[in-house]
């Protein structure tokens, strides 16, 4: 019989069926089968080692009622025959019994064997390992074994009782007895362990692979919301793992939505910055223009413009370019205090007529900034007080 290649075991049945055995039903199946099959090994071994210890001592009790027979009737064949003949047929070679030191040979075969030949069974001085191992070394035995039984006599006084048989009607007998034995409790297991492993498969096992499944299912297509996980009351772990998977996803499902509104917001910010910076250079444009009038005020303030303009041309690229407003690293030089105070006053207070501005700064006060930085501060500080009708910007050396 040739066995299945890999390519074979990748599909097909084998497939399903190395699928069952790696699933948690599977496994479960496993271990009902091993259970199953170790409660038939701890209720066989005693049943076994009980009946063979029974089977035992019904000789035994033959012959001792043989012997009160054989005591009370000695010539009276129609009670002794019957029980020698019924003693004969179940093996029983000889039947002593010891009394007060002294043995007494109640009935024995011809040819019967001596001691020497005999396995001996001591039922007055027995463990229940020894019953168990005595039973196993009778169904496993070789034929041709004659016992020599030792028990307390039941039905009168005296030392013990000494049966020797052969062993060939006990082993037929245990034979039967574990064959019939092993096919009722097999059943009976087998019935158990069935009922146990679909109750927990429907307990413990089918929950866990609906939840996997939704979790796979989730896994591929966390967006679509007729994934359900279930939800259950249970208050076991399987319980608390169902509600944390439907927590979980619906605040990825939460977040998933979130960064598709900040994926929209971004995009029309970067339409916006677009739109923004083609505005710009037209505005940059005509800054250039300004700068060539005959007025001069208006020359004056196209330098300042066009640095504006610079300034919120860049702006929009870093937003273009990042999706956020982050800015160059700062380039720090050497800055003149009362300059960057100026300009950025004669910007900031375009919007605010009638507000004075008077500097109060040191002479070639310089300090080391980066111009746009230092240019947007001071802006941000005189914009915020120009709701005043004077502004006086003083900067000291310390």
């Amino acid at each position: 019989m040739s066995l299945p290649d890999d390519s074979a075991r990748q599909s097909g049945p084998w497939r399903r069926v190395r699928e069952f055995v790696d699933s948690l039903a599977g496994r479960l199946l496993g271990l009902t089968a091993l259970a199953v099959l170790a409660g038939e090994i701890f209720v066989f071994a005693p049943a076994l080692a009980g009946f063979h210890e029974g089977w035992l001592r019904e000789r035994i009790n033959l012959a001792q009622i043989a012997a009160l027979a054989l005591e009370v009737s000695p010539d009276d064949e129609t009670v002794v025959q019957p029980l020698e003949y019924d003693l004969i047929n179940s093996g029983v070679q000889r039947v002593a019994i010891q009394r007060e030191g002294e043995r007494v040979l109640i009935m024995e075969a011809p040819h019967a064997p001596n001691n020497e030949q005999l396995v001996l069974y001591d039922y007055m001085r027995v463990s229940g390992w020894q019953r168990f191992r005595w039973a196993v070394e009778t169904f496993l035995a070789p034929p041709g074994r004659v016992l020599r039984v030792l028990s307390r006599p039941r039905f009168e006084s005296g030392e013990f009782v000494e049966v020797v048989l052969t062993e060939a009607p006990l082993k037929e007998a245990v034979n039967r007895f574990a064959a019939r034995f092993a096919r009722v409790s097999m059943l009976i297991l087998i019935a158990a362990g069935t009922l146990i492993y679909f109750t927990l498969s429907a307990a413990f096992v089918r929950p866990m692979r609906d939840l996997t499944e939704a979790i796979e299912r989730f896994r591929d297509k966390p967006e679509d919301v007729t994934i359900a996980f279930p939800r259950s009351q249970r208050s076991d772990e399987i319980g608390r793992a169902q509600r944390a998977a439907a927590d979980m996803a619906e605040q990825v499902r939460n977040s998933l939505r979130q960064n598709e509104r900040l994926a929209a917001l971004g995009a029309a910010v970067a339409r916006i910055g677009h739109d923004l910076r083609n505005m710009l250079s037209t505005a940059q444009l005509v800054a250039d223009r300004l700068a060539q009038s005959e007025d001069p005020a208006v020359r004056q303030l196209a330098p300042r413009l066009e640095r504006t303009i610079d300034r919120a041309a860049g702006l929009a690229a870093s937003t273009l370019k990042y999706g956020r407003a982050d800015e160059d690293p700062p380039v720090i030089q050497k800055v003149d205090v009362a300059e960057a105070a100026e300009e950025a006053a004669a910007e900031s207070l375009i919007a605010f007529t009638g507000v004075e501005y008077k500097a109060d700064i040191e002479p070639a006060l310089a300090c080391l900034a980066d111009p746009d930085q230092l240019h947007r501060i001071l802006g941000n500080l005189i914009r915020n007080a120009g709701q005043a009708r004077r502004i006086i910007a003083a900067a000291t050396k310390r």
